[in-house]
């Protein structure tokens, strides 16, 4: 799958304020890859049949099976009644687990996709990328994740990098949710990674697991300090603890973040930053990018040999 299709924000505007979160992993199914049936090539070529009944892999469609299909779907009343997503293994799964998948920066895995002549019904079916596909993926998705020049958020990293990396980062003070006060200036001498955020920004959802990964690897270490001023200036204690108990967070939550989150031209969130221990921002982007937090978890160690 060579073009990728839009499926999420890559980030949230910070005026949105307490809007509902989609529950992140809730309803995902749960597989069991020890299982026979997950691994037999008989019930998988029977979950495959039944899958697969009356459709056609759009990759290979003849042309008069692409025609009658286009001309179905440009009816101003056209509508796909049937979309559904599998495995490998042809085990259905709901799309934001699909997505989880196909949309990982590895590259791994790409989609195969089926049809009907009448396009009532499509599916898509994952498959392991071959090692071609996987660096075409890869390309892909860093272009996806990249906002577009031009663009609000493009124009958001621009003013960071411009502004402010390279430059000492700008004091605040943010209220920890034990009560306490915690300024910008007192962390001078530690590394700090910063994560702007609010309880209902869906990517900031998106990618706190990836950061609780990091947080993770630094648990011992008193050199470093992951804070994450929630940016929303009514958002309360008890608002963020409802959050918690729903979405493992694992960064220092202050709240209060508003005016830190303009000092650090964080006009959208997520944003995340890093901040070596004299001070100075090392590097700062805002939107959901998993090829950014990877380069982040490589910056975090180098700057603590410094």
């Amino acid at each position: 799958m060579k073009k990728i299709t839009k499926i999420l924000v890559g980030a949230c505007v910070a005026v949105l304020t307490h809007s509902h979160v989609v529950a992140q992993n809730a309803n995902f199914v749960k597989i069991d890859s020890t299982s026979t049936s997950f691994k037999d090539p008989k019930a998988i070529a029977e979950r495959k049949a039944k899958a697969l009944e009356g459709l056609t892999k759009l990759v290979d469609a003849t042309p008069e099976f692409k025609k009658a299909m286009n001309e179905a779907a440009a009816d101003r009343d056209f509508k796909v009644e049937t979309d559904l997503y599998y495995t490998a293994e042809f085990i259905e799964i709901p799309f934001e687990q699909y997505r989880k998948i196909v949309f990982d920066p590895s590259g791994e895995w790409t989609t195969d996709s089926y049809g009907n002549i009448a396009y009532t019904k499509k599916i898509a079916v994952l498959r392991r990328s071959t090692p071609e596909e996987q660096q075409e993926r890869i390309q892909s998705l860093k272009g996806y994740f990249t906002p577009k020049t031009g663009t609000p958020m493009s124009d958001n990293n621009k003013a960071i990098e411009s502004k402010l990396v390279g430059k000492l980062a700008p004091d605040f003070t943010v209220t920890t949710l034990d009560g306490k006060k915690l300024t910008m200036s007192s962390l001078k001498g530690k590394v700090v990674v910063l994560n702007f955020w609010f309880t209902s920004c869906r990517p900031c959802v998106e990618e706190m697991p990836d950061l609780n990964k990091i947080v993770a690897k630094y648990a011992d270490n008193k050199d470093v300090v992951f804070l994450a001023p929630e940016i929303i200036a009514n958002t309360t204690k008890q608002d963020v603890e409802k959050f918690l108990k729903r979405q493992p967070f694992n960064y220092q939550i202050g709240l209060g973040g508003k005016e830190a989150s303009l000092l650090y031209e964080a006009k959208t969130a997520p944003a995340n930053f890093v901040i070596d221990k004299e001070g100075v921002i090392r590097m700062g982007w805002v939107g959901l990018n998993p090829y950014e937090l990877q380069e982040m978890g490589k910056m975090i160690p180098e700057l603590l040999k410094k």
